[in-house]
């Protein structure tokens, strides 16, 4: 698949300013956090806000709607989380991030609509061995994913090497793209590393954005980064 490198993480904005996050210079493609539009702007506005992706020449956009158990804002049913997703798709979104305990039922619905899949799991404590993290990839792909994301808690450094591995791990054995880095300081260097050894893109702080995760670089600090090693 094309390699993006850079996706920006989209918390909160008003309308007046998405068309300028939509089409930012220094970014590939934009994760559209709608369960922290939702958390700020009540799911009416949120929902109607996504009518932005009907705008030409824009990035393509990840609609995440995450919930309360993965880090998230959402805190709603189940069957309205993905209502919201749904209605993502109807209008333009190019990606739908999903958990890994997706019901399939859900799942379902996804596949047969024009939008890629990425399949996602977070693990806010602590980085698991790399037999559990293996199955975790194994299973996620099993679901028909196009992408799998996994991100991890570094406790120790070489927490990071494990999480790494994992990106050859499923371009060799599983014949699938994984996103596979640490969060917390002693990850933000896995932030850089996972797009040069395969991962098609990795995740950044906008400027006039709080940080999506813990350890999350800035957008300047891996467009710089990423200009100067390539």
């Amino acid at each position: 698949m094309e390699k993006l490198s850079i996706c920006g993480c989209l918390l909160n904005a008003s309308m007046a300013e998405l068309p300028r996050y939509l089409k930012h210079p220094r970014i590939d493609l934009l994760e559209w956090r709608l369960d922290s539009f939702i958390h700020n702007n009540g799911q009416r506005n949120a929902i109607q806000a996504l009518h932005t992706l009907s705008t030409f020449d824009r990035h393509p956009v990840v609609a995440t709607n995450r919930p309360k158990r993965e880090g998230g804002f959402f805190a709603g049913a189940e069957e309205e989380r993905i209502s919201v997703l749904q209605k993502a798709v109807e209008y333009g979104a190019d990606w739908i991030d999903l958990e890994d305990d997706v019901h399939d039922d859900h799942l379902e619905w996804f596949q047969t609509a024009d939008v890629r899949i990425l399949i996602s799991h977070h693990d806010f404590g602590k980085t698991p061995e790399r037999v559990t993290l293996q199955r975790l990839v194994e299973n996620m792909a099993k679901k028909g994913a196009n992408v799998v994301k996994i991100a991890t808690l570094a406790q120790y450094p070489e927490d990071n090497l494990k999480i790494l591995d994992l990106i050859t791990f499923g371009k060799k054995k599983l014949a699938v793209d994984v996103i596979a880095f640490c969060m917390g300081p002693l990850g933000r260097w896995s932030r850089l590393a996972c797009v040069l050894l395969g991962s098609p893109w990795t995740y950044a702080q906008l400027a006039g954005q709080t940080s999506a995760a813990p350890g999350q670089l800035t957008v300047e600090e891996l467009r710089a980064a990423l200009e100067l090693i390539l």
